[in-house]
């Protein structure tokens, strides 16, 4: 008995009849619900016309086929009792904005769809149904997309929209526990795009008795059009069929007088127009041309001086060309040919990428598919173009995996540390799991033959391997076990890794099946330091076997040029934390070799415009000589913002640059505020409240400079517990640090007691001993307990950088402190304001001594926010997963203090300024009387010298 015999069944029963145990009745009978056999562990269940499934019942059961042409209509049900569909609820809320039905959108235009859904809306959803209704695709926020929902408004934007974005978009939302669909067409117009297969100009001799034909291709888009030429045909002639494109032809039998374009115009009804001009070059007789040739294609006379195109054979897109010198001699056959499945593929990533189609099931089929186009034998790629167009795939993939947190984890983010020796390699064929589909892909374009495919490719694009290992980087940094060790083995790849947790902490220690020799390590230490409280670490190392000598011969600064043979091994590296991003770690690597002079280098991305270079920097090479192994120990330097940063950034040349260029010159301009002191000590040191301002201005600049010094130098060492100048630096670095600030409190303190306490003075014997304890003697002590507290533990040095570490509460001992510092700072200030805005009468410091207060205040007006500012930013990257701007204003605030104190406690400070004019004056003075003086004597010796002279010469005469 089916449905509609049951309802016929239950329309004989007469109603209204009583509900048993209620006090209401039963006014209609009727079948809501229509269920299937069972099949597996679930059945399908359909809603009859006016019925539907309850909002929250429909997000917890997949739809029986397309959801989205009847929303919520038919579940796949997995539970033994499916419940039964409620009546369909009308939408009184849902209006399309604007109220048209459909928007013709021109080619690379913008779309805008906005819906008003009615208050409290909630899941809204978008989609795409293609023009025919055979795809639908959801809408996610890509880089052509932005969804917006605002309150009640839900608002869809498209930028530069291509005739892929043509079809029904549906808003779908629940409302009220029901869901519900509001739809706009939209076409997109014909545009350039459209235009295929069509050369720009075409030869004509007029010598010759036979004519020739032009030729005008337009993509298929399911329409009819009209297909005009001007000139040429007299009336539009219908285009119609099932091919793709849809070609039109016209003959010339007659020469034309001169060069001619002939415009070839398609039109479709709410499509617009689309046209193409393909220009007749004339060969009269006499003129230079190149003779029909049939190498490589079947070229017709070409007219000297112009360039020949035919298209493409079998299921391949773009144009061939060749060019006739102006001697009329052809020139080389230029293929731009690429397989046409290969290009769909793209373009359907690069859809992806733009925001339409989930990811996640996206991203699935694609590298599915990329597996099947690169098996051998297949025979899709056999050009260079086609090589092109699938490591743009790849890196297309890549980056949606990226945008989408689709690492091959659930892992949020990670950086890669790219390491690689020069040494051989030698291939193993083995099995892998199955469930590491991309790195077969990657395995399997490692064979395409180096020389007649990638080194093209390289020809063609400089930078083609490096995208390409960027992109392997990019989307195998995330691998999907869960915990314990890992490992993958293909004839070209070889991927092996460990999942550490806070209770499983080993050396990670990893040998690969290659000859020679290929080991990596990171220490037990170090892993400590990345694995914070309930957090996991997955460290994974693969082995490329052949893509090391498809990279460039591009060398950094330090490694010369044609030095170094690169062979083929080439090893990547990555670490990442369930917690944050890892940017840097020492990791120790052991290279089996035969050559001579082994040198450790990575990959830089980076470098040559782009195109990648080999690079030396950071890396440490061991090990050489007569030995057969090479170690190489890859330490990359880090930022001025890990002073106070746990989460680190990845590595960035213009932070590094900025902070470098910060501190040298922070350390330039301390040293010329304390030479100023220096000359002017004297003249501005007049009583004890000047004493005690410039003797904390002296020592703070001396302990920043002290500071800035010793963090210069610790950048050029290797950050270890068993290297004890790094361990020097790290503790003198915390120590000079701390004073300044504390310096800066035993100020703030000197200002509060002589505005506050007036009646009762400080002796320059008694006080001075006291600012030096405050000064010197209290950051002593903090620094000496973190250093005794931490060191023994191996837990004081950060393993990226020679500083505190970040992450077992190190570095606490100095950001506390110093915010501490800060916030009293801030507090004094604003009770000495309020005293100098309302003084008593009877009281308060006068004259010299009441200035020199002042300029205390002022200097500490606008140093105390400024420094506050820069270590308030730097407790936001000590505690939070901060953006890049952060670490950028942390990194220029910070390295530039010096520059802060030369200019605001110093050359601000008009007494400064007049004691050095006072000085330069007297020293310039003292050297023209000195000169004067000199010359004075000069005149008086000349003057006797002439007179003993005139003496002796009238003696003579008597």
């Amino acid at each position: 008995m089916d449905a509609a015999q049951i309802q016929l069944l239950l329309g004989a029963l007469p109603v209204p009849r009583p509900l048993v145990g209620s006090a209401g009745n039963i006014t209609t009978l009727g079948v809501s619900t229509e269920c299937g056999p069972v099949q597996g562990a679930s059945r399908e269940c359909r809603c009859l016309p006016g019925y539907e499934w309850n909002g929250v019942v429909c997000g917890q059961y997949a739809a029986c086929g397309t959801l989205l042409l009847s929303p919520c209509s038919c579940l796949r049900w997995t539970a033994e009792s499916p419940g039964y569909c409620q009546p369909l609820l009308p939408s009184t809320t849902g209006t399309a904005s604007p109220t048209s039905g459909s928007q013709l959108i021109p080619a690379g235009g913008d779309l805008t769809i906005s819906f008003s859904l009615g208050a409290g809306a909630t899941e809204v959803t978008w989609y795409l149904l293609s023009p025919d209704g055979s795809l639908a695709r959801e809408i996610r926020n890509g880089t052509q997309t932005m969804l917006v929902t605002n309150g009640s408004v839900a608002v869809l934007r498209v930028s530069s929209i291509s005739a892929d974005w043509a079809g029904e978009y549906l808003c779908q939302y629940v409302y009220e526990n029901s869901q519900l669909q509001l739809r706009e067409q939209v076409s997109v117009s014909l545009g350039p795009e459209d235009i295929v297969q069509t050369p720009a100009q075409v030869s004509m001799n007029c010598s010759s008795s036979g004519g020739i034909t032009l030729r005008c291709c337009i993509r298929n888009r399911g329409k009819a059009y009209r297909v005009s030429w001007v000139p040429g045909s007299r009336a539009p002639a219908d285009l119609v069929g099932d091919t793709d494109p849809l070609c039109h032809s016209l003959p010339l039998e007659t020469c034309p007088a001169q060069d001619t374009p002939y415009q070839c115009v398609f039109e479709s009804e709410g499509l617009g127009a689309a046209q193409a001009v393909v220009t007749v070059s004339v060969i009269q007789a006499g003129d230079p041309f190149c003779p029909s040739n049939d190498s490589q294609g079947t070229w017709t006379a070409t007219k000297a001086g112009r360039v020949a195109e035919i298209s493409c054979p079998d299921n391949r897109a773009g144009m061939v060309q060749r060019s006739c010198s102006v001697g009329g001699v052809w020139g080389e056959v230029i293929t731009k040919c690429t397989n046409g499945e290969l290009l769909a593929g793209l373009r359907s990533a690069q859809l992806v990428l733009a925001g339409l189609g989930n990811p996640r099931s996206e991203l699935a089929r694609l590298i599915e598919w990329l597996r099947a186009e690169t098996q051998p034998g297949r025979g899709s790629v056999s050009s260079a173009s086609d090589l092109l167009a699938l490591v743009t795939t790849v890196d297309t993939i890549s980056r949606i995996a990226g945008d989408a947190g689709l690492h091959l984890s659930s892992s949020t983010m990670a950086v890669s540390t790219r390491d690689a020796a020069l040494v051989g390699s030698q291939t193993r064929q083995d099995v892998g799991s199955p469930h590491w589909t991309f790195l077969a892909v990657v395995s399997q374009m490692l064979d395409f033959d180096p020389q007649a495919l990638w080194a093209k490719a390289q020809a063609d694009v400089p930078s083609v391997a490096s995208t390409f290992l960027q992109s392997i980087e990019n989307i195998t940094r995330r691998p999907v076990p869960a915990d314990g060790n890992f490992s993958f083995i293909l004839p070209n790849v070889e991927l092996q890794g460990s999942v550490f947790g806070p209770d499983s902490l080993t050396d990670y220690s990893k040998t690969f099946h290659v000859q020679p020799l290929l080991q990596t390590y990171i220490s037990q230490e170090v892993l400590e330091q990345l694995v914070q409280l309930g957090a996991n670490v997955t460290v994974t190392s693969m082995a490329l076997k052949t893509l090391g000598g498809l990279l460039p011969a591009n060398y950094g600064p330090g490694l010369g040029s044609s030095s170094y043979v690169l062979d083929s091994l080439l090893l990547s590296s990555s670490i990442m934390s369930s917690n944050g991003s890892v940017s840097q770690a020492e990791i120790a690597m052991t290279f089996g070799h035969r050559n001579e002079r082994p040198q450790c280098v990575f990959w830089d991305h980076g470098l040559f415009q782009g195109e990648g270079s080999w690079s030396s920097q950071g890396c440490q090479t061991s090990g050489t000589g007569t030995t057969t192994t090479t170690k190489c120990t890859c330490q990359h330097l880090t930022s001025f913002s890990i002073l106070m940063s746990i989460h680190s950034i990845t590595d960035s040349f213009w932070l590094d640059f900025l902070s470098q260029f910060g501190v040298c010159a922070s350390i330039l301009a301390l040293i010329l505020c304390l030479g100023i002191y220096y000359l002017v000590w004297r003249l501005v040191v007049r009583n004890k409240i000047s004493y005690f301002r410039y003797m904390t201005l002296v020592n703070i600049a001396l302990s920043l400079l002290m500071a800035n010094a010793w963090f210069l130098g610790s950048t050029w060492m290797t950050p270890s517990h068993e290297n004890e100048l790094c361990v020097a630096a790290t503790f003198f670095t915390h120590f000079f640090y701390l004073a300044m600030f504390f310096w800066m409190l035993v100020q703030a303190l000197m200002l509060f007691h002589h505005l506050v306490f007036v009646f009762h003075q400080l002796a320059r014997a008694s006080v001075t001993p006291l600012m030096v304890t405050i000064g010197y003697l209290c950051p002593l002590l903090i620094a000496a307990a973190d250093i005794a507290v931490y060191y023994p533990k191996r837990g004081y040095v950060q393993a990226t950088a020679c500083w505190l570490n970040g992450h077992n509460g190190a570095i606490y001992a100095f950001s506390v402190p110093v915010l501490v510092i800060v916030l009293v700072n801030v507090l004094i200030l604003f009770v000495v304001v309020m005293k100098l805005m309302r003084p008593s009468l009877s009281e308060g410091p006068k004259g010299e001594e009441r200035k020199t207060l002042l300029s205390i205040l002022k200097a500490l007006l606008i140093l105390t926010p400024i420094f506050g500012l820069t270590w308030g930013l730097g407790v936001i990257t000590m505690t939070s997963k901060s953006s890049e701007l952060s670490h950028y204003m942390f990194a220029v605030l910070n390295s530039f203090q010096g520059v802060f104190i030369l200019v605001f406690g110093c050359l601000m400070d008009k007494k400064v300024r007049d004691a050095l004019l006072e000085r330069i004056q007297k020293e310039l003075t003292s050297v023209a009387t000195t000169a004067q003086a000199g010359e004075l004597q000069e005149e008086v010796a000349r003057l006797r010298s002439s007179r003993v002279h005139e003496e002796l010469r009238t003696g003579g005469n008597r």
